[in-house]
């Protein structure tokens, strides 16, 4: 009993210090072994998120670099299509000087003399009419000097402009050239000229009637001549007409038979009647997508608002308002042609009555705008409140993305605005530069100012691509404009951007 109670006893024995030895130490090999792997998945699952970050940042560098060659792709196709344009434009000046010297060849044997020289009427003549010295000069330079010159130089083939009448300056105001039946022959010689010596080729000519009175038949006259003529530009400022509805329709006319016109202008000649102008603005409508530019200055509000609420101007590249004293009371007409983004460069808002309301709706504007170039607003009511507005509109610092969002494009004149956009494609390069430089030397750097506009999540991302921006737009500014860009230097915002974005 004795022998198999101690059997059992030893059965139930607990293992010596060397089999404890032995178990604790099999324990430890499985828990080192299990760490192990731990530590080698962790290592695999770091090396798999740095291929995917490589993969990623490779991926982005593709897109770059397919963004940057469709860029050189249109680019590309931009310049091929400027060198056609250069090349028919070199034919068609070649044509046009081709024909300039088969005119001159034709007068060459000849001593030309103005054909109606016999005819005008001596200084007595105009004294016995009651006009003065003053006049009387008036009339030989600005009538006679210039027809007789516009006349010898469309015989010769050499007339690319025609000015006639009184050349627009302070001591002029108010003068002016009044029609006689003795001008008429005068007349005559000069669209007769316009009949058959206007050149068919190239830039085509300019014609500017300025300060002086034209009657129905002289008006028919003149339009008439220049109908399917070469004629680019024409002009008429501060004209008299003693019959203005009988001056639009014939304009009108001349226009519809004149294709290449592409710029008209209509200043300082008010229309009076509610019906005249609203032909005139159907003059312009059938014009729209053929005129580039339209100067309608100086002919008062009601003109300029019943132009600007009835024709269609998303076509123009250039539009002169100023002086016509324009008040919108609320309407939206000049805004709703800026955020169109329309081809349009030029807009000429001088000496109206434009307020600080209408400047804060152009300035809203000019963010959805990237085509505008120069916006002129000199002598209107705009104060404080509107001058912030268009400023923060070309320089809007609250961010780093709203200055980059802001409209780099548009140098708006007249109101001494402490930001012009005057440097091209460089203006948003030195605008960042500046707000960084700013920044920097504000003491707390640029880095907050990311994080802080990017919210903390993920902001350092972005550091590589701030710091390649940093070092691109000083390369690009350095090599437009020499040694270096004004303020700290690059390597010192680089170095910050690296100190401190963890």
């Amino acid at each position: 009993g004795s022998s198999t109670m101690r059997s059992e006893n030893d059965g139930n024995k607990r293992p010596r210090g060397n089999e404890a030895a032995a178990h604790g130490t099999v324990a430890e090999a499985d828990v080192t072994d299990v760490t192990s792997r731990l530590a080698e998945l962790e290592s695999m699952l770091r090396q798999a998120l740095g291929r995917i970050g490589t993969l990623e940042k490779k991926n982005k560098a593709m897109e770059r670099e397919t963004r940057a060659l469709r860029m050189d792709l249109k680019s590309l196709q931009g310049e091929n299509q400027a060198m056609r344009d250069d090349m028919d434009e070199v034919k068609e000046e070649n044509r046009a000087l081709k024909w300039s010297l088969k005119q001159l060849a034709s007068q060459v044997q000849e001593s030309w003399e103005y054909p109606e020289e016999g005819k005008k009427q001596p200084y007595e003549y105009w004294q016995n009419k009651g006009f003065d010295y003053r006049y009387i000069g008036d009339l030989n330079e600005g009538f006679f000097h210039g027809v007789r010159s516009a006349v010898s130089d469309l015989a010769h083939g050499v007339c690319d402009r025609v000015c006639i009448g009184m050349l627009e300056n302070d001591s002029d105001e108010g003068r002016m050239i009044q029609h006689d039946a003795s001008l008429d022959p005068h007349w005559s010689a000069l669209c007769q000229g316009f009949y058959g010596r206007i050149n068919p080729h190239g830039t085509g000519i300019n014609i500017a009637l300025e300060g002086i009175q034209l009657n129905k038949d002289v008006m028919v006259l003149i339009c008439g001549s220049l109908s399917g003529r070469n004629v680019r530009e024409i002009a008429f400022t501060r004209i008299e007409f003693t019959n203005i509805r009988a001056a639009i329709q014939s304009l009108r006319t001349m226009l519809r038979r004149s294709s290449l016109v592409q710029s008209l202008e209509w200043s300082g000649i008010p229309i009076e009647s509610v019906d005249d102008m609203a032909l005139f603005v159907q003059m312009i409508s059938e014009r729209h997508s053929v005129l580039e530019k339209l100067d309608f200055g100086w002919n008062g509000d009601g003109n300029a608002q019943a132009l600007l609420a009835g024709v269609d101007l998303s076509k123009y590249k250039s539009l002169d308002f100023d002086g016509n004293n324009i008040q919108t009371n609320g309407r939206a007409d000049i805004p709703n042609l800026i955020a169109s983004n329309s081809p349009l460069e030029s807009l000429d808002l001088d000496s109206n009555n434009l307020n600080d309301d209408d400047a804060v709706l152009i300035a809203e504007s000019l963010s959805r705008n990237s085509n505008l170039k120069e916006l002129r607003l000199c002598s209107n009511n705009i104060h404080q409140r509107g001058k912030s507005a268009l400023l923060r509109a070309m320089k809007d610092t609250s961010s780093m993305n709203a200055l980059s969002d802001s409209n780099h494009t548009c140098e708006v004149a007249g109101l001494n605005l402490e930001e012009r956009n005057y440097l091209g494609p460089l203006n948003r390069a030195f605008k960042i530069h500046n707000l960084m430089v700013e920044r920097y030397r504000s003491g707390e750097g640029n880095v907050p100012y990311f994080n802080r506009e990017m919210n903390d999540e993920g902001s350092v991302v972005l550091a590589p691509f701030v710091m390649e921006s940093v070092h691109r737009r000083h390369t690009a500014i350095k090599e437009r404009y020499g040694y270096k860009v004004r303020g700290v230097s690059v390597l010192g915002l680089l170095y910050e951007l690296v100190r401190d974005w963890r």
